[in-house]
């Protein structure tokens, strides 16, 4: 049990309040929008409100919980927490999850608290996933890509990036995707130099880079997938690019496997960006875990001496932004595994031009 191997890390001394819902999720399934969770070596409390104690007596099933139904009218989550036996001296918080009148509210009426942020211990244990996680990592993979197997014959020069997104996001929902991993990101032209730019009204035209990065969610887990195409036509130059970001992504996905640092892999790619004569184009980091969230612990870039463990998912996804001429990015979700790695996106990366 999550919430067990969580207690584990605390002394008689502690107390830990997770207040991040993706957290909450991770260690008892319970998914409403207002909650907290407070643990101490002794017991284990899920605080929320009248609108989810019927949601969380149901998703809570089996957990080694109390729910705590609080009255927001009354009560501020501080006087609550004040309320229960907690012989505990010192209480860990997620100080990026906490907004600072929430905080000054902790300190303020928490006084027999010495307050403190929380260790790495729940990015350490969300990062590497389980079968149940990992089937669901599968599944949002499976949809992503055939979604994106049906849309690329529909792309049509004239077509605007805002209305083949939308078209894509039809097609995910359609195939069983309960949410999108983030705001589809569909550029075009010069606009592809934009990493994460939006989706606009600019039609698409021949010689054009297409830019796709979208994802699916399943059971909460979130597919993360980049591929970039040319309209009509590519030139010389755009070739040179590609096979460039092309070529980097093979070299860290070379490199990539259980012992191999997030610096390790993010080398690798560079050291083939820099050697292309596109170096001052490259962008920063070559990846990062995928997990409830999509961007998730261990985040790979220079630095980063986290150390990759089977069980993580990771993305792979150098790219080459140029102002004014475009932008490439090829991505794809790996599993690290005991001996290697897994590479779960299938999708074919060879240099594609659409509508030739």
């Amino acid at each position: 049990m999550r919430l067990l191997k969580l207690q584990q890390y605390l002394t008689m001394h502690h107390a830990l309040l997770i207040s991040e819902p993706a957290n909450i999720r991770y260690l008892c399934g319970f998914t409403g929008s207002a909650g907290s969770l407070l643990l101490t070596k002794e017991a284990i409390f899920l605080i929320t409100d009248y609108r989810y104690t019927a949601t969380a007596t149901e998703e809570c099933t089996g957990q080694p919980l109390h729910i705590i139904c609080r009255d927001r009218a009354n009560e501020s989550l501080a006087e609550c927490i004040g309320r229960l036996t907690i012989t505990s001296k010192t209480l860990f918080i997620e100080p990026n999850h906490l907004t600072i009148a929430l905080f000054q509210e902790l300190t303020d009426t928490l006084t027999q608290f010495n307050i403190l942020n929380i260790p790495n211990w729940l990015a350490e244990m969300r990062a590497c996933k389980d079968e149940t996680e990992l089937a669901a990592t599968r599944q949002a993979v499976q949809i992503a890509e055939q979604a994106l197997a049906w849309w690329l014959p529909q792309v049509q020069p004239g077509m605007t990036e805002a209305s083949l997104a939308t078209l894509l996001e039809e097609k995910l929902f359609a195939l069983g995707a309960e949410a999108l991993s983030f705001p589809t990101i569909l550029l075009s032209g010069p606009r592809s130099a934009l990493p994460h730019g939006k989706p606009s009204k600019r039609q698409l035209q021949r010689g054009d880079f297409l830019l796709l990065d979208f994802g699916a969610v399943v059971a909460g887990y979130r597919s993360d997938i980049t591929r970039t195409y040319f309209i009509g036509e590519a030139s010389e130059r755009q070739r040179a690019f590609y096979q460039a970001v092309l070529q980097a992504q093979q070299a860290a996905l070379a490199v990539a496997g259980p012992g191999v640092s997030g610096h390790a892999v993010n080398a690798a790619a560079q050291q083939v960006l820099q050697a292309s004569g596109f170096g001052e184009y490259a962008g920063e980091g070559i990846g990062h875990g995928t997990g409830l969230v999509l961007h998730e612990y261990p985040l790979m870039r220079e630095g980063c001496e986290v150390a990759l463990q089977p069980g993580m998912v990771v993305t792979i996804e150098p790219g080459l932004y140029q102002d004014d001429f475009g932008g490439v990015r090829i991505e794809d979700d790996i599993l690290i595994t005991s001996s290697g790695i897994e590479i779960l996106t299938k999708s074919p990366k060879e240099l594609t031009i659409l509508c030739a």
